[in-house]
């Protein structure tokens, strides 16, 4: 791979002012890779005609935005030529970095490296600009780790507090349907947990407290006072189905400028989506607010006899590979193995995790260079362009599960 950071002469096209970034010299056609908030942002802000986005999700290159064509990446190898420039918004960059060399143009930037706290002065699509704002500084952090190599940076960790959910979603990709005496996680676990990742950890942009429903542990004020105190973390993000109204007497932990919300609206299956929007809205807490979306069939375990190459395309089209997930002492890169291990439903293999006290190298080598984790056998998979079902249809009781071959295979 050649050099990631770009020539300064590239870099010099796009000046920040205020909150817009504009090409001073627009004579090149210009195209976003990612239709994601940043891309979308980027792409209204943007005082020059953008003639494209570049998206690896299949789903989202048949769609236009603003009347602007998605391409997916085989298709832009075709579209775009010498004379094209490229601004990468996606957050895992790494994840994209071969498409965007691979590219018939090598006149690109990341985005993240030039956005230094921007603010936000126009409205996208009815999102609030506190959580745009929230997302451009997510894309700033992880642009600008990529590019460093002395510090052991992570985007965003997952960590399960409770196995309890308020709901009983029977295709809950994190595999809430199936546990049958769901508990809370215990307040000095998750602690102790992170204080061995912290001390190993340069910088964590993004800690999201997951279930389950979350506020179903009665420790998450608790929890949240303590992580607020982190200073190797940015920000803390909430993911609730809002069925359970927020505690006014510790608004006061809620309003940390740390927290963030992101609530899935399930319409008639919870009474109080409105009272906790009005909730965070009245004092003045940033949430992303959206109804449940992008639903596969992926909530299943079963022993598919992958062979590796079989596992690793798996891996390579996964959505979900880098959602790192913090359980039992270990970190995962996605809930599916995490939650599996939980279950017991699959062998214990070492290299489907990495101990939170690990080395800063090992922690490196595991959330970046694997190619495939042997959980994948047992997954049916989540890629970009998996058929999408019908969201959170509820069942009454824990579902059945097969245990597979409970046999150390580390």
């Amino acid at each position: 791979m050649e050099n990631r950071v770009p020539d300064k002469h590239r870099l010099s096209r796009i000046n920040v002012k205020t909150s817009i970034l504009k090409i001073e010299k627009p004579q090149k056609k210009t195209y976003i890779y990612g239709l994601g908030t940043a891309g979308k942002w980027l792409a209204t802000s943007l005082r020059s005609e953008v003639a494209g986005f570049i998206d690896s999700d299949k789903k989202k290159s048949t769609k236009k935005f603003n009347q602007i064509p998605v391409y997916s990446p085989s298709e832009a190898k075709l579209v775009l030529d010498s004379n094209s420039y490229v601004i990468v918004t996606v957050l895992d960059i790494q994840d994209v970095i071969e498409n965007v060399l691979a590219l018939p143009t090598k006149d690109w930037v990341a985005l993240g490296c030039y956005l230094n706290d921007t603010k936000v002065d126009v409205t996208l699509l009815g999102e609030n600009i506190s959580y745009i704002e929230y997302a451009l500084k997510a894309v700033e952090e992880c642009h600008k780790a990529y590019f460093s190599k002395d510090k052991l940076f992570l985007k965003a960790i997952d960590v399960v507090i409770t196995e309890r959910c308020s709901l009983k979603c029977k295709d809950c990709s994190n595999l809430m349907q199936y546990y049958s005496s769901p508990d809370n996680i215990p307040f000095e676990e998750i602690i102790k947990d992170f204080d061995k990742l912290l001390n190993t950890v340069d910088h964590v942009y993004e800690l999201r407290l997951i279930g389950g429903e979350p506020f179903m542990n009665k420790d998450i004020y608790r929890i949240l006072r303590h992580l607020c105190n982190e200073k190797k973390i940015n920000k803390i993000v909430i993911y609730t189905n809002a069925t359970i109204p927020l505690k006014t007497d510790q608004l006061d932990v809620l309003k940390n400028h740390k927290i963030v919300f992101s609530v899935t609206d399930y319409g008639n299956l919870s009474r109080n989506t409105s009272k906790v929007i009005n909730t965070l809205q009245e004092n003045k807490i940033p949430y992303r607010h959206y109804p449940p979306q992008n639903w596969t069939d992926s909530g299943v375990i079963h022993d598919h006899k992958r062979n590796t190459k079989e596992m690793e395309e798996l891996f390579d089209q996964c959505c979900g590979k880098n959602l790192l997930t913090a359980t039992d002492g270990l970190l995962f890169r996605c809930p599916f193995a995490a939650n599996a291990h939980r279950l017991k439903a699959i062998p214990f293999d070492k290299k489907n995790s990495i101990p939170l006290g690990s080395s800063k190298s090992d922690i490196t080598d595991y959330t970046s260079k694997i190619s495939y984790l042997p959980a994948c056998n047992y997954c049916k998979g989540r890629s970009y362009d998996s058929p999408e079902i019908e969201p959170a249809i509820q069942t009454k009781k824990p579902l059945k599960y097969k245990v597979y071959n409970l046999v150390d295979v580390s």
